[in-house]
């Protein structure tokens, strides 16, 4: 890659390339490395050493290592059977009945856990800080609650939930990545969404790995290097939050809190092949959080809270008892919109239920899915394209509606234009803070951040006049999906998070099938649904196509494929009913 276009991709992405912050290419990194390699081994003597992985196990984990790594907390014998049972019987939904009854103690489960993410962390470095101590302490509060109070202390009682580096924990440190923080010192209070999660009974005992700058789909930074993908280490595990990502698909958490402004919940879903739910912005409080940039930015596309988890039903579980412990109190950004329960669509016309004397009724009908496919610049990789179409034939063989929006009669903007207007939202800070605090840390930049590049945007300059021009686009392109989503009287529009699976490190480029909902400010998840394989995949195939990034067969052979839903604003609950619905036809 030429130095020019390295210029012009950060040009595109912060709007100009400061002196001090230079790729990784031709620096030397001695006063930086020292200081990283430091960090790193404070966080490893943090797991006990009979948590330790046997050197021979280890020789093969590296980023060029094509091996999966998922079985490897089963076989190395470090978890007992009850561990092993505790951390791969249940999901989080399972284990909170479990601890709710008194059937499992929450010592017992937080020490599996805390366990299990010192194997996961050993094998993909997914981890950025581990305080397991305190989350041992916590559980034993726990369990002397309830023997004293007979009753679960709210329903996150015992559930150890791990967080993305950027959320601020008391006592813990968050260097999100960067060089120049390392020397902060640890916080004294918690983020709003970090204390509801305590109040509510949950154990928090790992913070997880992101992205130099959280601007690009592969988490690697400086400090700790690269997390790498459980199912081949050869793959992106995604991001932003893709230390998550890895964690729940090694299992090491079952529920994990991340953040979202262009896919960093819904990319690491896809890549690692669990579940990520980005909810409308602000139902989860996202005030108090740590920064990668600058506060305040005007941009009307704004990072936001939501879970990666094993299941749907635990992307749920997390939404909801977050929203019901009304996060508005603590944190002033969070809207005032309470948890509403919802009925699950019947197969049947009409159906009632009793409950406690009264009966509700609800009327139903099959759902009808907007299906969107590609950006003629971005062709879906032939697993991408056999998953959605195998995903659509379902749902209408089912009994649901499919409505193509891909032709021109809907007049939509592109994938790849909705993206470039993203970009520039996020390019609009004139002291382009991202790359002055590299530059205080006289660290390099990493390899992926090149890729993160829209050509449309060569050139473009932030201004307040051409602040002004991007509301009025975001204006044009909202409403277009809005008189769609009426017109054809759409419950959810039907896509994929990407155009490609989970790819070699630093190919995965921009994120436009995730930006899209970012952009609208819409719900959306990501369900997993099949895998890579070549000898299926051969007949989707286009010859003469280009693929971007390139489509290699045998290097994503078993990753991961999904689909992508999303709902309409502000109904986050009717949209995870249509979820369970679209689950249960994929699964029959």
């Amino acid at each position: 890659m030429t130095s020019s276009l390295k210029t012009s991709a950060l040009e595109t992405i912060f709007g100009h390339h400061p002196d001090g912050a230079k790729s990784q290419e031709g620096i030397d990194a001695p006063a930086w490395h020292g200081l990283a390699a430091k960090k790193r081994a404070s966080n490893l003597a943090k797991i006990p050493q009979e948590w330790r992985l046997p050197r021979d196990t280890l020789k093969d984990i590296h980023e060029e290592s094509k091996i999966s790594v998922l079985d490897v907390p089963r076989s190395c014998g470090l978890l007992t059977t009850d561990e092993l049972r505790i951390t791969e019987d249940f999901d989080a939904t399972g284990l909170s009945e479990q601890l709710s009854t008194g059937a499992l103690k929450a010592y017992d489960v937080a020490k599996a856990f805390c366990k299990r993410a010192a194997i996961a962390h050993q094998l993909t470095n997914c981890l950025t800080e581990i305080f397991f101590d305190q989350a041992l302490e916590r559980a034993k509060m726990l369990d002397e609650y309830y023997e004293r109070e007979k009753k679960p202390l709210g329903p996150l009682h015992g559930i150890p939930i791990s967080l993305k580096d950027s959320y601020v924990v008391k006592n813990v440190h968050h260097t999100l990545g960067y060089i120049s923080f390392l020397d902060r010192p640890p916080a004294e209070n918690n983020s709003p969404i970090v204390q509801i999660l305590l109040d509510l009974g949950a154990v928090l005992y790992v913070k997880t790995n992101i992205p130099q700058t959280f601007m690009t789909a592969d988490s690697e930074n400086n400090v700790f290097g690269r997390t790498l993908n459980p199912r081949r280490l050869t793959l992106t595990a995604g991001g932003s939050s893709g230390g998550e990502g890895a964690l729940i698909a090694m299992r090491g958490s079952l529920l994990g809190v991340a953040t979202d402004v262009a896919g960093s919940i819904r990319i690491p879903a896809l890549c690692n092949g669990v579940y990520g739910f980005k909810p409308t912005a602000n139902r989860l409080p996202f005030g108090g959080n740590a920064a990668p940039g600058r506060l305040g930015s005007p941009s009307p596309i704004v990072p936001l809270a939501g879970p990666l988890a094993t299941t749907l039903r635990d992307c749920e579980l997390l939404a909801r008892s977050v929203v019901g412990a009304e996060p508005w109190l603590l944190d002033d950004g969070a809207l005032n919109v309470p948890w509403r329960q919802t009925l699950l669509p019947s197969p049947s016309p009409s159906s009632s239920s009793v409950t406690n004397g009264a009966t509700t009724t609800t009327t139903t009908k099959p759902l009808r899915f907007g299906l969107i496919t590609e950006d003629s610049t971005r062709p879906l990789h032939p697993p991408v394209l056999r998953a959605l179409r195998t995903a659509a034939n379902k749902l209408s063989a089912a009994g649901h509606t499919i409505v193509p929006l891909d032709s021109s009669s809907y007049s939509l903007p592109s994938i790849i234009s909705v993206a470039a207007l993203a970009w520039k939202f996020f390019a609009l800070d004139p002291t382009k803070t991202p790359l002055r605090i590299i530059q205080d840390g006289g660290e390099p930049l990493i390899k992926s951040l090149h890729t993160v590049r829209v050509p449309q945007n060569d050139g473009w300059t932030a201004s307040l006049d051409a602040l002004w021009e991007l509301v009025v686009e975001r204006k044009r392109i909202t409403k277009a999906f809005h008189d769609v989503v009426v017109g054809e009287r759409l419950d959810a529009l039907l896509t994929v998070p990407h155009c490609a699976t989970a790819v070699p490190h630093d190919t995965y480029g921009i994120p436009g099938h995730t930006v899209l909902a970012n952009v609208l400010d819409w719900p959306a998840a990501v369900l997993p649904f099949g895998a890579a394989e070549k000898g299926r995949d051969a007949e989707f195939l286009r010859e003469g196509v280009e693929y971007v990034p390139p489509y290699a067969p045998d290097e994503v052979e078993g990753a991961p494929c999904a689909v992508q839903v999303l709902g309409r604003p502000m109904r986050d609950e009717e949209l995870l009913r249509d979820l369970e619905v679209v689950e249960k036809v994929l699964r029959a």
